[in-house]
């Protein structure tokens, strides 16, 4: 793994324990600040639903494909010689990275929709726009670690192609 892989999946990692703890702490304020003095935590369900949750939900996706925790179909691939493995294994990460990219340009589109309108919760008046952006983010990034994926395997095809 670079440096560059164990640097974000650090970051990831801490991001996402992060919110889940302020997630959990803002959840029990609320429940006992309604509980106990009848006044709770104005915006509480929204901002868990459109800020904690959007952000634990998307960072987990990155930080999957970097620990390779990802379900994967290896049928095809466990039968086939090991150079057409690798193939089959590039044309994979680099379809991903294109479905990314896609993702985060059709979520680059509605982030900037939602600025635009200035978009809050439903009947709240919690602003919601700013994490629309995580999307085009969070994609991006994927997009990044698919084809490092893909540069990575064809380094190992190179280097046991001249070692032997």
């Amino acid at each position: 793994m670079s440096t560059f892989t164990k640097v974000l999946d650090r970051w990831l990692t801490v991001t996402t324990a992060a919110a889940i703890i302020v997630m959990m702490l803002h959840i029990v304020t609320h429940a006992l600040t309604r509980s106990l003095f009848d006044a709770p935590i104005y915006g509480t369900n929204e901002i868990v639903e459109y800020w904690y949750l959007p952000i634990v939900a998307l960072l987990g996706i990155p930080a999957a494909q970097l620990q390779k925790e990802h379900i994967t179909v290896t049928m095809a691939i466990e039968r086939a010689k090991p150079a057409t493995a690798a193939v089959f294994t590039v044309f994979a990460c680099l379809l991903g990275a294109l479905v990314s990219i896609a993702f985060a340009w059709f979520g680059l589109s509605k982030a900037l929709e939602n600025t635009a309108i200035g978009s809050t919760a439903d009947v709240s008046a919690v602003i919601t726009w700013p994490v629309y952006y995580l999307v085009p983010v969070v994609f991006v990034l994927l997009a990044v670690l698919y084809i490092l994926d893909a540069v990575a395997i064809l380094r190992r095809r190179t280097e046991a192609g001249e070692q032997q």
